[in-house]
Formats: structure tokens, C-alpha cells, sequence
């Protein structure tokens, strides 16, 4: 039996159930907005849900793609005891979370959420392109900068979506110049450098193999930036692609001292050939490369799953 830990309204969670039901493969599905409960029972751990129960000794694998266990406790008083419970709560999760790490499994709770700074400085310790980068709050350290004018910025979480008001809130990447009229502080912020681009590549890496999507955004003034600006009217060529040998060996190093087996790399081509690495997502959207390309990775997730059962 396989347990899939994910969110609710996950299309890509389906789409593998799908393969899986094919496989006849079972499975558990938990979305983050299930309440769960925990029994610890002579060495082993039972989790209950609303409508079935399971011990994780009874798991052969674990895909852990987006989300959390939803774990509840009862609340005894609204005081001291109370707070050291939820201390004591949060080391049991950890530790079940580690339990389920010790199964065959694609991705891990623990590492889902990386941080882009470290990433890309880990990533330049093993030789990997990747663009100059400050972290600035004020103008005048930014135009203190010699012999760049152009730079980019983007959130160092990841994607932004959030309700603001009556409106959906999108984050895209967006360019700036010196010449601007910037305030003089600002929220510390990522400035990378503008790097043109031939074409850009979203990558799905899955236990050591490299899925590989090559967009041609650069040429559409609304894309050029940020391909997920999209123009819907004239959208971006997409084509499968083949990583030159050395970068995926770099690439792959990367993921090994990263601990994923799983993720989705941003990378650019320059007009000189060079590939400058960007950022990698472990938890990140991997059907729009797939669907284009006919990778058939929904099938290739199923399928990991289907030669540990």
C-alpha cells in the first residue's frame, strides 16, 4: 500500500491515482485539510482518518508531493501544560515524518520547502552558472553596483498567489534598471542580474533521470521575462530537450547534496550556450512539461510505485 500526502484540489495527484488504479496498486490519499489522529501501539504508528485507518508499517512506499498530516491533539487547558504538549506533539510528527522517510518514497516532508539563497549558493560551490545575486533594501547600494544596469527580481520564497481585496495576487519576475525611479529603502529584496536568453528549460528531475522541456519565451515581449505571463493568443513553442552530459552530471550532484530525489529546475540557455541555473522546486508543477513533451510522467510516478509493491 502506498500513502500519498498532498492537497485537495492537486490535478497531478489524480492523474498518477489514475496510473495507479491501472497498476491496481493501493493507496491511501491524505489531503493537508483532513484531520487526522495518531495512535502509537506496541512499537508501531496508526493513523486514523475519517474513513479508514492504517499502520505505516503496513506502507511500502510514500510520495510525499505537496501539504502535511493534519495531526489533531485535545486540548486539556489553555496553559503551560497545554503549550509543552504541542512541544512534545511537533517532535512526535517529526518523528513520524522520519518514520515514513525511511520508506521507498518520492520527495520528503522535511526537505519540500528549500531556500533559494542557499540552493543557489550550494549550487555555485559545485560549479554550476548561476546569475550575480545581492540581496539589496536600499537604492543607493543598488546603483553602487559597477557595469550592470539591468536586473531582475523575484520573490525568495517561490510563487506568489494570494486574495488581496476583490483580486487574485500573482508574483512574477520582474526586470528593473538603475534608472528607475525607485524608492530609497525598500523590503530586502533578491536583485539578480538580467541575463538574456536564447530559450529557457523547465526540467522535472526524477531519480537521477532528467525530463526536459526547451520554451521559446524570449521572442514575445510579454513573455520575455517571465514565460508564465502568458500570451495566450500566439502561446510559446515548447519542444523536448536533451541536457548537455555535464550539466546533468552538475545538476544531479546538486540534487544529491540537496537530498532530492524529486523536483522541478528552472534553468536559462544564453545566446553564448552557456546554462545558467536558477532555482529548483522540489514540490513544483511538472504537467506542463510533461503533457507538451509526451513524457508521460504521471505514468513514470505510478510507475516507481508499481516495482516496490
Amino acid at each position: 500500500m502506498i500513502l500519498i500526502i498532498t492537497e485537495e484540489a492537486d490535478l497531478s495527484t489524480s492523474l498518477v491515482i489514475d496510473w495507479l488504479l491501472f497498476f491496481k496498486i493501493k493507496f491511501i490519499r491524505i489531503n493537508e485539510n483532513d484531520e487526522l489522529k495518531v495512535v502509537f501501539n506496541e512499537g508501531n504508528i496508526k493513523i486514523v482518518t475519517n474513513n479508514c485507518s492504517f499502520y505505516i508499517s503496513e506502507l511500502k512506499g510514500v510520495w510525499y508531493r505537496r501539504g502535511f498530516l493534519n495531526l489533531k491533539i485535545k486540548s486539556v487547558d489553555k496553559g503551560t501544560i497545554d503549550e509543552f504538549r504541542k512541544n512534545e506533539f511537533i517532535k512526535l510528527k517529526e518523528f513520524i515524518y522520519y518514520k515514513l522517510s525511511k520508506l521507498p518514497h518520492i520527495n520528503k516532508f522535511f526537505n519540500s520547502d528549500v531556500n533559494k539563497l542557499i540552493v543557489n549558493d550550494i549550487a555555485k560551490s559545485l560549479g554550476i552558472l548561476v546569475p550575480f545575486e545581492r540581496i539589496l533594501n536600499n537604492k543607493i547600494d543598488l546603483e553602487r553596483i559597477n557595469d550592470i544596469d539591468d536586473y531582475i527580481t523575484k520573490s525568495i520564497t517561490g510563487s506568489l498567489i494570494f486574495d488581496y481585496k476583490d483580486f487574485y495576487l500573482v508574483g512574477y519576475t520582474s526586470k528593473i534598471n538603475k534608472k528607475d525611479k525607485l524608492p530609497n529603502v525598500f523590503f530586502p529584496s533578491l536583485i539578480q542580474k538580467y541575463i538574456p536568453k536564447k530559450y529557457e528549460l523547465r526540467i522535472f528531475f526524477l531519480h537521477g533521470e532528467f525530463y526536459v522541456m526547451a520554451i521559446f519565451s524570449q521572442k514575445d515581449e510579454k513573455t520575455k521575462i517571465d514565460f508564465r505571463n502568458y500570451n495566450k493568443v500566439k502561446p510559446n513553442r515548447n519542444v523536448p530537450f536533451k541536457l548537455p552530459m555535464e550539466v546533468e552530471k552538475k545538476l544531479t550532484e546538486l540534487m544529491n547534496k540537496l537530498d532530492l530525489n524529486c523536483g522541478s529546475i528552472d534553468m536559462i540557455c544564453t545566446p553564448k550556450n552557456e546554462f545558467v541555473f536558477l532555482e529548483v522546486n522540489p514540490i513544483g508543477q511538472y504537467g506542463m512539461v510533461s503533457n507538451p513533451c509526451n513524457y508521460y510522467l504521471h505514468e513514470k510516478i505510478a510507475s516507481f510505485f508499481n516495482k516496490i509493491v
